[in-house]
């Protein structure tokens, strides 16, 4: 009912936000900064591990006659309680915030139909920024670019206070990225990253290519819808005094930029790609690609499938397809500001 009920109701929401949402935040953050790894990843494992064990157990001992049919019939209400609490505490520390009102008009931007002109505008300058910052960021043997991880997820932190800095909508702390243990289990779902509120832990997939895994660091420090944490994301990293953090940030707003220039004019977009595209650069999409396309199957359809009604369920409507309409908000800031408002280190 929490998705109906907020509904219409921003100035509660915002209220919520600005209020309680940083407190409950911050007590959550600081219990579980504790743990340098992931706490939610082993809560989850233990209760997808204990909680069929004690059913079993409990279901034996019922059709034993050594527990009475009363006691496990409780046994699954008090099951069905916890899961309804848990539901309940969810939107209390995370959910409540995808009802909040748009990030563009928070920020004052319009967002509205821009014309193929300025989309290929903007995508040759993401990809010109790209190839210039590509010169100066680490590569492994194999000439695909690297990076060091925990020091990104550190400089992250920095990064978004610079953000809240230059603009007030932004304010607030932010949690330092977790790596998940299980990260290949991740990449079998697809999911690069997850925010779990319950916990206040951003958890990053670290089994990924790194081209775009300091993004995905990003955007789980940033705020609940899709397309706005994307947005938020790219802001961050373009303030990161680390040139690898802004180059992932800068491939990413690349890579959805022109996959709707590709859309719209699949010429124009070839074009960009053959003048402006380093070979780092392709070196680093091609590993990328390549690794993501190797774990294609059911279970990423699945999961996907899962997200997409998750994400429908509260408040976005176009589902995992949210992702993509970060390109409505770059281009909003681009066509207000300029390359300078994009790219403010450069």
């Amino acid at each position: 009912l929490v998705p109906r009920l907020c509904a219409g109701q921003q100035a509660f929401v915002e209220w919520y936000a600005a209020h309680v949402y940083p407190a409950i935040r911050g007590l959550l953050s600081t219990l579980t900064g504790w743990f340098r790894f992931s706490l939610a990843e082993w809560l989850l494992y233990a209760l997808a591990l204990g909680v069929p064990l004690l059913l079993a157990v409990q279901g034996v001992r019922a059709l034993c006659r050594r527990l009475p049919p009363y006691r496990f019939l409780s046994l699954l209400l008090s099951l069905a309680i916890a899961a309804g609490a848990l539901l309940n505490l969810f939107y209390l520390t995370w959910g409540l915030l995808y009802f909040r009102a748009p990030l563009a008009k928070r920020m004052g931007l319009a967002v509205e139909a821009r014309s193929v002109e300025e989309l290929a505008s903007l995508t040759e300058l993401l990809a010109r920024q790209a190839a210039a910052l590509r010169e100066t960021v680490a590569e492994d043997a194999g000439g695909v670019f690297t990076a060091d991880e925990e020091a990104a997820f550190a400089a992250l932190i920095d990064a978004y206070a610079a953000l809240a800095a230059a603009d007030d909508t932004f304010a607030g702390t932010v949690t330092r990225a977790k790596r998940v243990c299980n990260s290949n289990g991740l990449s079998l779902l697809g999911i690069s990253g997850i925010y779990i509120g319950l916990t206040a832990e951003p958890n990053v997939n670290t089994g990924q290519p790194p081209l775009l895994l300091l993004q995905a660091a990003a955007h789980e420090l940033g705020i609940a819808a899709e397309d706005e944490a994307e947005f938020t994301a790219f802001l961050a990293c373009m303030r990161a005094s680390s040139p690898s953090i802004r180059y992932s940030g800068v491939m990413q707003a690349l890579i959805r930029c022109g996959n709707a220039l590709h859309a719209a004019d699949a010429a124009r977009y070839a074009a960009i790609a053959h003048d402006c595209y380093s070979d780092g650069m392709r070196r680093d999409l091609a590993d990328y690609n390549a690794y993501w396309a190797a774990l294609e199957g059911p279970a990423r359809e699945a999961a996907d499938a899962a997200n997409d009604g998750y994400l429908k369920h509260n408040a976005q409507p176009n589902g995992v397809q949210s992702y993509g309409e970060s390109v409505d908000l770059l281009l909003a800031l681009y066509a207000a500001g300029g390359a300078d408002a994009l790219f403010p280190l450069c």
